[in-house]
């Protein structure tokens, strides 16, 4: 791990100028991964192809073969049971991964998931309901849902974004091959209905923080629908803040060696027109807590620089 990317990581997190974007290998073990979950529906509805971990592909296969609806069922009620199962054994609790990103204190959390607990461990952080929005992709939603909040959101008060839906409006849910087009679509037309995909503050997050990506793998649908949406945002947008990216990845991903591994980050550095990444193979549980170890550090040593600074 190399010290200085976790400097500037810290710093960032520090300062309330990151944004982490959250996906599926955070909830685990609690929720299954894309993978596991795709190989159980693939298995029970039959999937005649050979890549049926391709969670994307497996329910474009249940959308044609019944319909759109169905397969979003099918996806939330297998998340659902694995939230259930949590719930049974630590009633109202968040994982502890969960825990620790709403320990950083920030104010934006961006998460592909559809489960619920980033919000719940806001909660319990604060004292207060969580702010949860829905991205409006479709118009569906828009009618459902209304327009975003305009008010800023801040520390004190943060703002949970489910970028792919969330469990609780199936509607919203982006399962399917044909939902991650249309999606695209959507960010490239600015939304329906004249509403944005992507709400001004999630979108000045994007240009003006540093970018924080855990829980992802370099093959996830929803990894590679925000690089691209990341390349297009970072040749328009005209920040003056130097773009920083951070990504977890895990250390089992297909690139095992570091020569592998050196070739992967070189890549993403060309892809997304930065050189300003830093890419940390470990798994999400261990990266946040020692990510919290060094926030937490880097806090105490502010507070106390700050009270010699008073003193003096």
């Amino acid at each position: 791990m190399d010290e200085t990317a976790w400097e500037t990581l810290v710093e960032s997190i520090v300062a309330g100028s990151c944004t982490p974007f959250l996906g599926a290998g955070v909830a685990i073990p609690q929720l299954p991964s894309g993978g596991t979950l795709a190989r159980d529906l693939a298995k029970r509805f039959d999937y005649p192809l050979k890549d049926d971990e391709n969670l994307a592909r497996v329910a474009q296969y249940l959308a044609t073969s019944h319909q759109p609806d169905f397969a979003r069922r099918a996806v939330r009620d297998r998340i659902q049971e694995g939230q259930d199962r949590h719930d049974a054994d630590h009633p109202a609790e968040a994982p502890v991964n969960f825990v620790r990103l709403a320990a950083l204190n920030l104010p934006i959390y961006i998460t592909t998931n559809y489960d619920d607990f980033m919000g719940r461990a806001v909660k319990a952080r604060l004292q207060q309901p969580a702010r949860v929005e829905i991205c409006r992709w479709h118009d569906r939603l828009i009618e459902s849902l209304g327009k975003y909040r305009r008010d800023e959101p801040v520390a004190t008060d943060p703002l949970i974004f489910h970028l792919h839906g969330h469990l609780q409006t199936p509607e919203s849910l982006l399962v399917t091959e044909d939902d991650y087009i249309d999606f695209m679509v959507s960010l490239a037309n600015r939304g329906p209905k004249d509403v944005p995909v992507l709400p001004h503050w999630v979108r000045r997050a994007l240009a003006r923080t540093s970018l924080l990506f855990i829980g992802y793998g370099l093959e996830d649908w929803n990894f590679r629908v925000l690089m691209r949406h990341l390349m297009k945002q970072q040749k328009v947008q005209q920040s003056d803040q130097a773009f920083s990216l951070s990504i977890q990845l895990p250390p089992d991903d297909e690139f095992a060696a570091p020569e592998q591994r050196e070739q992967a980050k070189e890549f993403l550095s060309k892809y997304l027109g930065t050189t300003a990444i830093h890419v940390h193979w470990v798994t999400a549980v261990d990266f946040l807590a020692e990510l919290d170890r060094r926030v937490t550090e880097a806090r105490e040593s502010r507070t106390r620089e700050q009270a010699h600074a008073l003193a003096d």
